[in-house]
């Protein structure tokens, strides 16, 4: 009987899956633990492997195509071997893999009552290889790898030189960007939070010259112990972790059954990739200082501009953080990334002007400040304690010396 290949539930919230490439043509043969589709969710790309071995009778969806988790996208058995009567099928002919020579040729199979013509095979590559290839206008085929089996690595796309061509390129009207992949999931997931989430935004300056002489004082024992270095970015992280311990109704998810609280603090953190954002999660945060924070930060930052986060960096979170870094924008809308029921968007740090006075003189002083922004989902917290919440994080990161109790 052939085997059902089923659309994978790769996180708690996953719904359904975009496959954006098959790796196996019908025809070809397939070993356990070969990739065989990659899929597009939770804003990542990963690669599927197999767990039947046999030959790839019939895929059911092509790429860029979604299907509901647990949905049938395809079949791996015998050749000639049938399939329900509801899947339209026809004649598979085996393939084997190429020979020191270079040679393909159709698999004499028993059963098999027509022989079609060899399907071509895909080019494996790992899912950042084909991102940049997809940026450059790349085709992978014309790309040698330097990976595993002629694996295409992402260093091989980026170093590739295409051949130049002498022939004059008409200017054709400008094509249309379909919705699809990581760009897709990103336009569904802020339509059902727009669409869903009564949310409201609050704003608040943070006063940094206190934190800024925190971080610079403990710069060097930092670095020393972690090997990286201690960027405002866990100085926040931090004060966030302090605050929603002491609120924890915005350490939550919302969900159709209910409100449902937890008592890890499991922080989303948005990173910018080329096609979009990715939000890794970082676990049990309160359980950790600011060295521990600072390693898991740049893990899973350079874990996900590498395209290897692993699956629980991708899940769970409870509450996410996303930051301008250096941009002049101050302050912003985020957007809540559903089930959470609040993220806190910071913006790019700026110095304005403030009068002080001390020993009855006044002065006007530069102060460096950092604009916070609380988006929250009304139907859970109300007003004041968002705003309580809020208030707590300003006073964390203006009196820093508190996050070290």
């Amino acid at each position: 009987m052939a085997h059902e290949i089923l659309m994978p539930k790769l996180s708690s919230t996953m719904t359904e899956g975009t496959l954006t490439v098959w790796l196996k043509n019908e025809g070809e043969p397939v070993a356990v633990g070969d990739a065989i589709f990659e899929v597009m969710t939770d804003k990542i790309a990963i690669e599927v492997e197999a767990y039947e071995e046999g030959i790839l009778l019939k895929r059911l969806i092509g790429d860029g195509e979604s299907a509901p988790v647990n949905a049938v996208i395809g079949y791996i058995g015998e050749v000639g071997e049938k399939l329900p009567e509801e899947v339209q099928t026809t004649p598979i002919v085996a393939v084997v893999e190429e020979s020191v020579v270079g040679a393909q040729a159709p698999m004499e199979v028993k059963g098999a009552t027509e022989v079609n013509s060899i399907a071509t095979k895909k080019v494996r590559a790992t899912p950042a290889a084909r991102r940049l290839a997809r940026e450059k206008g790349l085709h992978l085929k014309d790309i040698q790898g330097s990976g595993p089996k002629g694996r295409v690595q992402v260093q091989d796309v980026a170093q590739y030189q295409p051949k130049t061509e002498t022939a004059t390129i008409e200017l054709e009207e400008t094509p249309i960007i379909p919705w699809s992949g990581m760009r897709k999931v990103i336009a569904d997931n802020m339509v059902k939070s727009h669409t869903t989430i009564p949310a409201v935004t609050m704003h608040a300056d943070v006063d940094m010259r206190k934190a800024k002489k925190l971080r610079a004082d403990l710069l060097p024992m930092v670095e020393e112990d972690t090997h990286e270095r201690l960027s405002y970015t866990e100085l926040i992280l931090k004060a966030v972790t302090v605050a929603l311990q002491k609120y924890p109704q915005l350490n939550a998810h919302a969900l159709e059954e209910g409100i449902k609280q937890y008592r890890e603090v499991n922080l989303g953190l948005a990173v910018a990739l080329p096609d979009g954002l990715i939000v890794p999660v970082i676990h049990q945060a309160e359980t950790m200082g600011l060295n521990a924070l600072t390693h898991s930060v740049k893990e899973v930052t350079k874990a996900a501009r590498a395209s290897t986060l692993t699956k629980k960096q991708l899940s769970g979170a409870t509450f996410t953080i996303s930051s301008l870094g250096k941009s002049r924008v101050n302050y912003f809308t985020p957007i809540i990334n559903t089930p959470e029921v609040g993220i806190l968007g910071v913006g790019g740090l700026y110095e304005r002007l403030q009068l002080e006075k001390k020993d009855g003189q006044e002065s006007i002083e530069t102060i460096p400040t950092l604009p916070l922004s609380l988006t929250f989902d009304h139907r859970v917290v109300d007003g004041v304690p968002a705003a309580d919440f809020l208030s707590l994080i300003v006073a964390l990161l203006e009196e820093p010396m508190r996050l070290l109790l």
